[in-house]
C-alpha cells in the first residue's frame, strides 16, 4: 500500500423487506411442499354419487404429523354430492406437505359412517405427485 493511502469506506444502506413480500414468499414455499393425489375411481354402477369430507388426511407411517386436505378438484366437499354417470370418475386432492423423513403414507377419510376413502402404503416419491386407483 502507498503511505498515507486511506481506502474509501462504503456504507451500505439498511434494507427493509416489506412484510407482505415475506408473507408471499412463505406461502410460495408452502405451495411447493404440497402433495397432490390424482384419484381414479371405478365402480360397476353406471349412476352414482361422490363427495369428500374435509376430514381426509395423509397419514405418515411411523412418526410425524398428518397432512390435512387443503383443496379438491372435480369432487365436492361434504355435505354436497356430485352425480356421476358412467363407471369411472377422476378427481384430484391437494394436501399439506408431508414430513421430510416420511417414506410411506396412507390416505384416510375419517367419517362418521361407512364407506370412507382408504388407500394404504403409498410409497413417497420426489415429486410428491401420486396417481391411485380406488374401486
Amino acid at each position: 500500500m502507498m503511505a498515507g493511502y486511506q481506502p474509501e469506506v462504503i456504507t451500505l444502506p439498511e434494507v427493509k423487506i416489506d412484510e407482505a413480500v415475506v408473507t408471499k414468499a412463505k406461502e410460495a414455499l408452502e405451495v411447493e411442499r404440497q402433495v397432490i393425489v390424482h384419484v381414479t375411481m371405478r365402480t360397476s354402477f353406471t349412476w352414482w354419487q361422490i363427495r369428500i369430507w374435509p376430514s381426509t388426511y395423509l397419514v405418515p407411517r411411523g412418526a410425524g404429523p398428518e397432512s390435512k386436505l387443503l383443496n379438491a378438484e372435480n369432487i365436492p366437499f361434504y355435505p354436497q354430492w356430485r352425480h356421476i354417470f358412467g363407471s369411472t370418475h377422476r378427481f384430484t386432492l391437494i394436501f399439506e406437505g408431508l414430513p421430510e423423513d416420511c417414506e410411506v403414507f396412507d390416505l384416510i377419510e375419517r367419517i362418521p359412517q361407512e364407506g370412507g376413502f382408504e388407500y394404504f402404503g403409498i410409497r413417497r416419491n420426489r415429486s410428491d405427485v401420486y396417481h391411485i386407483e380406488l374401486d
